[in-house]
């Protein structure tokens, strides 16, 4: 989705936020491919390693996962039944949307809740790596679980808002300018 000025103010500090942990998720990748690169060449040309950059390497894939998901959701990168729903009306999309929005929000908040307890409980052992030489502070590594739903939930919200706007926009009802404000975009787009 693009945002413009005529988006709501409380629409574009919810998107800030998601972009900024999509900025977040592109950074790890980039660090991913690097931690790999370089774990690629001290294997093979120097014949040595390190658990620790081998533990790093799918610690960096949490943060690219969990940040990522309410990017793609807010950039239409998210997987769609395209074959029907191209089909239907701006309406019909927007109610689909909407109703799809409310299940991803009750989806996030629940794994937010059931979460919690299994961060707190790895935060109060100190867990880190069982591994010899592996990384310590394995909780901030799970504590992403909570806030990558969380960054969902927060998208969810902001997405059933746009659809609400813009069913209530083909109702008749005045809104904010929906269609001019944030362009769809399908993830076959």
């Amino acid at each position: 989705m693009t945002t413009t000025r005529t988006e709501p103010p409380f629409d574009r500090v919810l998107g800030l936020i998601v972009d900024i942990a999509g900025w977040g998720a592109a950074i790890s990748g980039l660090a991913l491919v690097l931690v790999v690169g370089g774990n690629v060449l001290l294997r093979y040309l120097l014949n040595s390693g390190s658990v620790a950059m081998q533990e790093l390497e799918w610690h960096l894939v949490s943060p690219i996962a969990l940040m990522g998901m309410a990017y793609g959701m807010r950039h239409g990168g998210h997987v769609r039944v395209d074959f029907l729903y191209e089909r239907l009306g701006l309406r019909a999309r927007a109610v689909i949307d909407l109703f799809s929005a409310v299940l991803m929000a009750i989806l996030g908040a629940a794994l937010i809740w059931f979460s919690i307890p299994y961060v707190e409980q790895s935060i109060m052992m100190g867990e880190g790596s069982p591994d010899p030489g592996g990384l310590p502070y394995r909780f901030l590594l799970k504590a992403f679980i909570p806030v990558g739903f969380g960054l969902l939930l927060v998208q969810a919200v902001s997405q059933a808002m746009i659809n609400y706007r813009q069913i209530r926009a083909e109702s008749g009802v005045p809104t904010y300018e929906t269609s001019a404000a944030i362009p769809q975009s399908g993830a076959g787009d």
